[in-house]
């Protein structure tokens, strides 16, 4: 019988990989093409080899703008399941808006991670029902006027507004053009602008950059 569902995983821990694998292979129509330990080792896996979905571990990994700038990335390559504690409302966002994706509690069953994958790759969403009450508890306590813009989004924002074209950003911060595309058009839809020029003038009258 032929696998009907090809994955990857990446989890910085060994136990976890071995965890994952080992669960998900008690489902004969699952295969793991690769494990990863890292985000930049499994985009390497995703360039070289095919397959349905990623599977995330995000436990143990530090939240930085770096890691966000990464699944926003795969959000857009590949189907992602992230397995998190702490859920992140830009990239449960993403995913709304890319109609692909799940997020599971940390703590979720191997069953459960199984489960979630013959999910996906039927072409469903996958969102854990305590994740999401977070979620959007979250976004009822604070509701920013414009949205305030990320520490990345303000880096890009920066240089944006000195001229610079996304290929010449994305070199700034060492980062896929893709990306930078991606959070120009979140600062975009953050200040109400159309275009880069009337996002300058906006963050000007903000003071969210100086001339």
């Amino acid at each position: 019988m032929e696998p009907s569902s090809k994955i990857w995983i990446m989890a910085p821990t060994a136990a976890r990989r071995d965890w994952l694998e080992q669960s998900v292979r008690r489902d004969p129509l699952i295969q793991v093409i690769g494990t990863a330990a890292t985000l930049p080792f499994l985009r390497s896996m995703v360039t070289q080899t095919s397959a349905d979905l990623a599977v995330v571990d995000l436990e143990g990994l530090i939240e930085s703008s770096l890691v966000r700038d990464w699944l926003f990335e795969f959000v857009e390559l590949v189907p992602l399941l992230l397995l998190t504690s702490e859920p992140d409302a830009a990239i449960f966002n993403r995913m709304l808006d890319e109609k692909v994706g799940g997020l599971l509690r940390a703590d979720a069953s191997g069953e459960q991670v199984t489960q979630a994958i013959r999910s996906l790759t039927s072409g469903l969403m996958i969102m854990d029902g305590a994740l999401l009450h977070r979620l959007v508890r979250g976004s009822e306590d604070t509701i920013p006027l414009p949205e305030a813009l990320t520490s990345r989004e303000m880096e890009v924002f920066g240089l944006l507004s000195d001229g610079l074209g996304n290929k010449e950003i994305a070199s700034r911060l060492n980062i896929s053009e893709h990306t930078i595309k991606f959070h120009v058009r979140s600062i975009l839809g953050k200040l109400g602008a159309s275009t880069r020029t009337e996002a300058v003038s906006r963050g000007l009258r903000g003071r969210l950059i100086d001339l």
